[in-house]
């Protein structure tokens, strides 16, 4: 075997013995590319040849002059522009872009996070560590090496050189270890089929929300009817996935008549199935990508608990692979933008979930630098079609995503409550500009009639999710901060003018986001168009938006828009109801008890201002029926407004005669969780 490099010949010897073999001292046959040996105890298996030339440089050196010389172009090339690359400030109320440049070589200079670093080994495993941890200052020695002297590499690889003797892959107990028939709980189907149901993943869902790149799914796919079929859980788990998308695509069809529901639900059980080993092992960007698909996927169902937990989860996997950082070296240009889109999916979903339930969330707004998708993919995936006109849809939904952050950070954290009202007013005031300039220049999408224009046809679904998200995005501005802080306002008569001004300021914005629950309200009809199950994907933006109206009603009864408004809220309570009987025993049921009530005394505040205006004595008389009434026993009170408050009786809900507290705590409820509504919602007898 030889290898020429320009007009020099060198004699490769080949290694009689593996890697591994030498290193255990064991006796080795010799087989490429893996000795019977690696087979039998499943270890990876390498061979290192020698020539008969020692004295050449080694490759980690020449790839390091390599990089040096790169820099020092790309340093000249500023130089002769005069330009200085802008750093980026975190402002608090911009969208939030850590890093929109991307690499333009093949071989990823990573050049944007020099203390951080990723090991990456030969069966796709990947380790991160940042700087806090040692290893990655340790590691980027080379950065602070003086020009014109060679790089220690015995110091600064000490860590790569460590991974590629030892795998990476931890000591797991032989107990806890599953084998393929436990798995499996659904068999897969033939190889024909599996790649039919691939083709048509990749058509559907994946031209929307890249999941997985097409061809390292292809590639998967075909791996496992091999002669060596991968057996790892992070495989397993995206395969299995990606064949329960597309059953379930086909259950959806009004003209299937087969299990194809069983089939989709079977290859969830299998992929859940591994989700425990997953966590034991290292993980790869397959392993992320396959509990994303399974968050996904439960976003659409009855259970929302299994969407918080694996969004979590694989928020967290992703950080163990270093996606939220803007790791560059050793992969290619295709493998960097596929990083890149799974760490946005994952923060989409962190993002999505921190403000409808108001939870903490994962991934902290300023511990990442990743760049956002590429604006113009090389392989389209995001990119959607409406009335001819392209949008890379993908990445508006990222650019979303922050301001979304920005909502929750600016709005509806302990220490924002806590603020007085000025401060909360300048905050909601920016996230409103913040929302406005990110909806600008894709105006057209927000036209409920050109939703079903779009191609493919399933990024209608996601459209028009998209479009119910913004909306009640913009309603929740009219949050407590606005109307609960006015206790930590100064009296001072000095600050009354100012704030007025504030007041009037508040006013306006709440009644602009007031007109956004109205917005998501109007797109109820379009939902009915799309497949049954979408339903539970978007249900809960029609329960906030009715909770807003139902507010607004019980604060200004005798608003012109009462009528239309209350005939919208009884709307969306019958859309849950009849959602609620398809599939008892929900989150739905309490969503539906809480909307009805509310539906119910809307009802009765605008009864009551019709009859105020009737007879304006019959108002003074309840008023000094209820000063009466506030001076009895509280155990001979008896309800003011229905006799059967349910739950609400705890909270003093329905009888609280403040408007301003109850606009406040109930603009935006999180439906999840009882214990989550209820906090810091002051008793009656307060």
């Amino acid at each position: 075997m030889e290898k020429q490099q320009g007009s020099r010949v060198e004699k490769i010897r080949p290694a009689k013995a593996c890697n591994t073999c030498r290193r255990k001292k064991v006796k080795c046959d010799g087989k490429r590319p893996t000795c019977s040996s690696c087979i039998i105890f499943k270890l990876p298996c390498g061979f290192e040849d020698a020539g008969t030339k020692t004295s050449r440089p080694s490759r980690e050196y020449v790839e390091d002059l390599e990089q040096r010389v790169k820099r020092m172009d790309d340093e000249l090339q500023r130089l002769r522009q005069n330009e200085k690359s802008p750093q980026q400030t975190g402002h608090n109320f911009t969208l939030h872009q850590p890093s929109t440049d991307r690499p333009e070589n093949a071989a990823g200079l990573d050049t944007s996070d020099q203390p951080s670093y990723v090991l990456r080994t030969q069966d796709g495993k990947m380790r991160f560590f940042g700087a806090s941890s040692g290893f990655g200052v340790h590691h980027n020695q080379a950065s602070r090496i003086p020009k014109g002297k060679p790089p220690k590499l015995d110091r600064e690889h000490a860590a790569r050189y460590s991974a590629t003797q030892w795998p990476l892959t931890n000591w797991i107990p032989r107990i806890l270890q599953d084998t393929f028939e436990h798995r499996a709980a659904q068999p897969l189907p033939s190889k024909d089929d599996t790649m039919s149901l691939v083709s048509e993943f990749l058509s559907s869902f994946n031209r929307t929300i890249p999941l997985v790149d097409e061809i390292s799914l292809i590639r998967l796919a075909e791996r496992q009817f091999s002669w060596n079929p991968d057996d790892g859980p992070s495989s397993w788990i995206l395969l299995n996935v990606v064949m329960a998308f597309s059953y379930r695509e086909r259950a959806q069809e009004p003209t299937d008549a087969s299990n194809n529901w069983q089939k989709s639900l079977g290859h969830v059980k299998n992929a859940m199935n591994v989700v425990v080993d997953l966590f034991m092992r290292n993980a790869d960007l397959p392993a992320v990508q396959g509990l994303l698909g399974l968050a996904l996927y439960f976003q659409g169902t009855p259970n929302a608990q299994a969407l918080f937990m694996f969004a979590a989860s694989a928020m967290r996997l992703a950080h163990s692979i270093g996606l939220h950082r803007n790791t560059t070296s050793g992969f290619t240009l295709a493998e960097i933008e596929e990083r890149r889109r799974t760490f946005w999916i994952s923060f989409i979903l962190d993002a999505d979930i921190s403000l409808r339930v108001g939870r903490p969330p994962a991934q902290d707004m300023d511990d990442y630098n990743t760049p956002l998708p590429a604006e113009s993919p090389h392989d389209g995936r995001g990119i959607i079609s409406i009335n001819g006109t392209s949008i890379n849809f993908f990445r508006q939904l990222a650019q979303f995503a922050t301001v979304q952050r920005l909502i929750y950070r600016h709005l509806q954290t302990v220490a924002v409550i806590q603020q007085p009202k000025e401060v909360a007013f300048r905050s909601a005031k920016a996230c409103e500009e913040a929302l406005l300039q990110w909806k600008t220049p894709i105006l057209h999408i927000f036209e409920p009639e050109k939703i079903f224009n779009s191609e493919p046809n399933s990024s209608r679904e996601h459209i028009l999710r998209l479009n119910l998200a913004y909306n009640c995005c913009y309603a929740n501005l009219r949050q407590m901060p606005l109307v609960t802080s006015s206790a930590n306002d100064s009296s001072n008569e000095s600050q009354s003018q100012s704030q007025s001004e504030v007041d009037k300021g508040v006013a306006a914005l709440c009644v602009r986001s007031i007109d956004s629950a109205r917005s998501a309200l109007s797109l109820l009809p379009y939902v009915r168009l799309l497949a049954s199950d979408y339903r539970w994907n978007v249900l809960y933006f029609f329960a906030t938006a009715a909770v807003a109206l139902s507010s607004e009603i019980h604060t200004h009864p005798a608003h012109r828009d009462s009528h239309r408004d209350l005939s919208m809220i009884s709307e969306a309570t019958k859309f849950l109801a009849n959602v609620s009987c398809e599939e008892p025993g929900t989150f739905v049921d309490f969503i539906l008890s809480v909307c009805s009530d509310l539906e119910r005394s809307a009802r009765y505040a605008i009864h009551q201002s019709q009859n105020d205006a009737i007879d304006p004595e019959a108002t003074n008389l309840n008023e000094n029926a209820s000063n009466a009434d506030s001076t009895m026993p509280e155990q001979q009170q008896q309800p003011s407004v229905y006799p059967d408050q349910s739950v609400f009786s705890e909270a003093g809900f329905l009888t609280d005669t403040n408007p301003e507290l109850f606009n406040a705590q109930w603009s935006a409820p999180p439906f999840w969780n009882l214990q989550d509504m209820f906090i810091g919602m002051p008793s009656s007898s307060n």
